[in-house]
């Protein structure tokens, strides 16, 4: 295209044109990874609760529910950055995949990481996992019934009424055997994900350069292997006996 016709172009076509770039893209990868990563932080320090007990994490999953529009405004926003999240990585990998040569390309997979090299496997394994999460605990439509109850809708008498006994669900779900190694798994896929991603979110952003490369290199990993043991402690407490329903 001449240097009069991009002149003549379209405002919105060359907002378009930069919102889609490269480098639009990776800034958009690098903040929903971050924001991602904050999520799932803070989602793991609520659930480590079940370790003080019943009402500890029913008073977590109380005031929870309690934020009522504001929780569902939180959903709404970590649904919407989980998406821009996919879809940019699908548009990135595409884009690489078209402009690197081949002998490139298996050069870049000597260099790189396991993680980083199956970071889009690990990705849709996530993406699969989530929605499964979501249908288990969020909404209570998988791993509900056991023995004839449904643990989800189970309710905790209290001094001041009842309320849901999530916490009965929680270690009632990893009692099963199949539903703890998928959340193992899953979490040892997260703290894949998560020690790579970490890293190149930094590298995006400029951090992780020159003599502040070393330390950003090694916190992504860090970071990873926390999140990981977190949530892999749960269930293995759970199944092994340490925590349970009484």
């Amino acid at each position: 295209m001449s240097s009069a016709s991009q002149a003549g172009a379209h405002p919105f076509d060359r907002l378009v044109k930069a919102l889609t770039s490269t480098i639009s893209l990776k800034i958009v990868m690098m903040v929903t990874g971050l924001l991602g990563a904050g999520f799932v932080l803070g989602h793991m320090i609520g659930n480590l609760q079940v370790f003080l007990g019943r009402d500890a994490y029913n008073d977590y999953a109380e005031f929870m529910q309690g934020l009522g529009g504001l929780l569902w405004l939180a959903r709404g926003g970590l649904l919407t950055i989980l998406a821009l999240h996919v879809v940019t990585a699908v548009a990135l990998v595409k884009r690489n995949n078209m402009a690197r040569p081949e002998r490139y390309a298996k050069l870049e997979q000597r260099r790189t990481s396991l993680a980083g090299l199956y970071m889009a496997e690990l990705g849709v394994v996530l993406l699969l996992f989530i929605i499964y999460h979501i249908a288990h605990f969020t909404v209570g439509q998988v791993g509900v019934e056991f023995g004839g109850v449904n643990y989800f809708e189970l309710q905790q008498m209290t001094e001041a009424g009842s309320r849901r006994d999530l916490y009965s669900h929680f270690i009632v779900s990893f009692q099963q055997p199949s539903i703890a190694i998928l959340y193992i798994v899953a979490s040892i896929a997260l703290a894949a994900h998560l020690a790579h991603g970490v890293t190149s979110a930094f590298k995006t952003a400029g951090i992780a350069i020159g003599r502040w490369k070393p330390p950003f290199e090694v916190l992504g990993p860090a970071f990873g292997v926390i999140i990981g043991l977190g949530n892999i402690a749960m269930p293995l407490a759970v199944w092994s006996g340490f925590i349970g329903l009484n």
